[in-house]
């Protein structure tokens, strides 16, 4: 466009107007946008062709904008020098609305007629369809179809756009994360169409609030966050912000129901208050989801403020080791990082190898075939003598959070003795070129955001291999991938499904379903129909043989299926069935999956009798086997549990909050985060012996490493 009006000015300058309009009334007619030119006093000296239709009054075709364009344009005669406001307008882009409310783009642009007199053209383009679709785009994307208020990619976009402000100790503020109480017994009783319309009732109420307007977003299901922020000098103690936001969320605490129905929900949240409690999103929420926990414990309909138990917290942080997944595009496992605070890496003084020694066990280290790779942070230890002797080198990558002067004489030993670097809280902000130099891994903070920036980054540091962290859902994979990550942190794998229908499963996992039906039925099992179809199936056979011969089961020259069924039990029966169809029904997905629901499974089962209160090791082994069970069949929980019954307490535990086992899922969630605030919680609440929970997990990764082992 701008090519045509500079061709259009030129030829003004170089020929008389009447050869002039029949140059460019052929160019000009066909475009799709309007093009008119206007002099003093109003007078129209050219329009093409999909313009002129607006210059017509009762008495037939005029060039007088004023009466005719003007009228259709409102708002056009501000914008230009011959309006009736004689505005002084300058060349430019701005947008108008004709009398329909379609929306034109206009751009404005000074000319010299022929005879040397000022005049100026416009060209309008409608952009109302564009409009329409980048409206309907920023609605998918940012709004909650639902409710129809922001969801938590919003969140994550509004939060970001506070933390410079929240870094440089501007603001201050809090995150308020609540649910309904009660409102799974609305979808039960009623139906989920009833338990929709609760939750859009709630959201209009709370939108209608002065003090909740625009504040509000969905995280799904009955989830829901408030944000707020102010000043940071606006409050003058702790105190004094806990007061005003309690006051502010007091008056959301009401019972919601709908007419003609006699059950009702409240309202429990929890409260972090930011910076106190973190700067980034995901650790301000994980701490409001720890208050909501303690407001829900506390009976319900009620505020909690997230209190610090760092003290707790540290100790437990100085016993407890975390392995967490590193896989690579295709979904491989490449390796694991290593959670294991340890105390102060930096503290001078002997070197105690107890614990490190026991993790390397626990993660099969001792296999020098191994063909994984484990990130760990930075340790002095790892620079002695002993550690240098005995530790594989080269399967370990050294995780280096970089100072503002960087130690590079320390890393540059660090790779002469055979270690791998990865720097991690990497920002797309000028990163040190040096350190990038030296680094074989580059790990983004979590909480940058910039994909861009990450883009730019990651295609001149050709060679190197970047690190996404915090890769928790299908859309942090998938936007990570788009950015040109190599490697992915994080839990995406395990993203429940959402769809309400569950895919038609595959023939070759329907004996494995059949075996989960059969030996998770209540009262007697059916031992011959077991054996029946284990042994009409090769593979079956082989595999549950092998297992039983592993030195995880410790049965020994079992030959066949009816012997293995015959001295394994009822009870035993159970287990290494669900152990097989998992790793049946799971064959196509990543390993992780399968790793996560055995070690769920075993370290459940070996915590089960050292609760305050006893829990059934059978029962509690099939919870955490079946809580991700779902996902290897691409299907929902409630689809997979009505193709296959289990007992009520097992059902109504991953299906609800308020089984006997349901506080279990959160806790393996906390601890495969290592959120070890909440599991300091679970532990304490539980009266639970904080080094026997780390020593039940280490011996539950060891399980699980020689259970696949021998049975592969």
């Amino acid at each position: 466009m701008s090519k045509i009006i500079t061709a259009i000015k030129e030829r003004f300058k170089k020929t008389d107007i009447k050869n002039l309009l029949g140059d460019i009334s052929g160019v000009l007619d066909p475009l799709d946008f309007e093009i008119l030119v206007v002099r003093k006093r109003c007078e129209v000296l050219f329009t093409n062709e999909r313009a002129k239709s607006r210059m017509y009054t009762d008495t037939g075709f005029t060039h007088d904008c004023r009466n005719t364009y003007a009228a259709t344009f409102p708002a056009l005669c501000s914008h230009c020098p011959y309006g009736i406001s004689r505005s002084s307008a300058v060349e430019g882009l701005f947008e108008i609305e004709d009398a329909r409310g379609a929306t034109f783009q206009v751009r404005c642009t000074a000319i010299n007629w022929i005879d040397d007199e000022p005049a100026f053209i416009f060209t309008m383009n409608d952009i109302t369809a564009e409009i329409t679709t980048k409206k309907r785009l920023y609605e998918l994307a940012y709004i909650d179809q639902l409710t129809l208020i922001p969801n938590r990619t919003k969140l994550k976009e509004d939060f970001h756009a506070l933390e410079i402000g929240i870094q440089k100790g501007d603001l201050s503020g809090i995150v308020a994360l609540f649910d309904l109480d009660h409102f799974k017994a609305i979808n039960d009783t009623y139906g989920h169409n009833t338990g929709d319309i609760v939750l859009r009732r709630l959201a209009e109420h709370l939108e209608n609030e002065k003090d909740f307007n625009g504040h509000l977003y969905r995280l799904g299901g009955d989830e829901f966050v408030l944000l707020f922020s102010d000043p940071f000098n606006r409050f003058d103690s702790e105190e004094s912000i806990r007061n005003h936001y309690n006051n502010i969320l007091s008056s959301a605490l009401r019972s919601y129901s709908l007419p003609n129905i006699e059950l009702t929900c409240t309202l429990s949240m929890g409260v972090s208050i930011f910076p106190r409690d973190g700067e980034t999103l995901s650790e301000i929420l994980r701490k409001a989801d720890i208050a909501l926990y303690e407001a829900k414990a506390a009976g319900r309909n009620q505020i909690c403020f997230f209190v610090s138990q760092y003290d707790t917290a540290q100790k437990f942080k100085d016993v407890y080791i975390n392995i967490q997944p590193v896989l690579t595009g295709v979904g491989n496992t490449f390796g694991y990082e290593l959670v294991d605070a340890g105390g102060d890496s930096e503290q001078e003084g002997s070197v105690d190898l107890k614990d490190f020694n026991r993790t390397l066990d626990a993660m099969g280290l001792h296999n020098l075939e191994d063909k994984q790779h484990y990130f760990i942070a930075y340790s002095k230890q790892l620079l002695s003598p002993a550690v240098l002797k005995n530790l594989p080198r080269d399967k370990f990558i050294i995780q280096i959070s970089p100072p503002r002067k960087c130690n590079l004489d320390l890393y540059r030993e660090l790779k002469t003795h055979g270690y791998k670097l990865a720097i991690t809280n990497l920002t797309s902000r000028a990163p040190d070129e040096e350190l990038i130099e030296l680094a074989d891994y580059l790990m983004f903070d979590p909480g940058d955001i910039d994909k861009q920036k990450q883009k730019r980054v990651i295609a001149d540091n050709f060679g190197k291999r970047f690190v996404a962290t915090g890769v928790d859902t299908m859309d942090d994979y998938n936007t990570a991938k788009d950015a040109g990550f190599h490697l992915f942190k994080g839990f995406y794998f395990r993203q429940p499904v959402v769809e309400k229908k569950s895919k038609e499963i595959s023939p070759l996992k329907v004996n494995y379903l059949r075996l989960m039906k059969l030996s998770n039925a209540e009262g007697y099992m059916d031992f011959r129909e077991i054996s029946n179809i284990v042994s009409a199936d090769v593979a079956l056979s082989y595999k549950l043989l092998r297992i039983l011969n592993s030195a995880a089961v410790g049965l020994r020259n079992v030959t066949s299926v009816t012997s293995a069924i015959a001295y394994l039990g009822e009870d035993n029966l159970k287990k290494w069935i669900a152990v097989l169809a998992l790793r049946g029904a799971a064959e196509d997905k990543p390993i992780e999956l399968i790793r996560l629901s055995l070690i769920r499974a075993h370290f459940g089962e070996l915590l089960a009798p050292h609760f305050r209160i006893r829990r059934s090791p059978q029962k509690i082994f099939m919870v955490g086997m079946l809580s991700l069970l779902h996902i290897a069949l691409d299907t929902t929980r409630e689809e997979l549990l009505n193709d296959m019954p289990v007992e009520s307490d097992i059902r109504e535990s991953l299906l609800s909050k308020d089984g006997i086992y349901s506080d279990m899922l959160g806790f393996y969630e906390n601890y495969e985060y290592a959120n070890w605030e909440a599991v300091a919680t679970f532990v304490e609440q539980h009266q639970l012996d904080a080094s026997y929970v780390n020593d039940a997990y280490i011996a539950s990764v060891k399980w699980y490493n020689d259970l696949i082992e021998e049975a592969e």
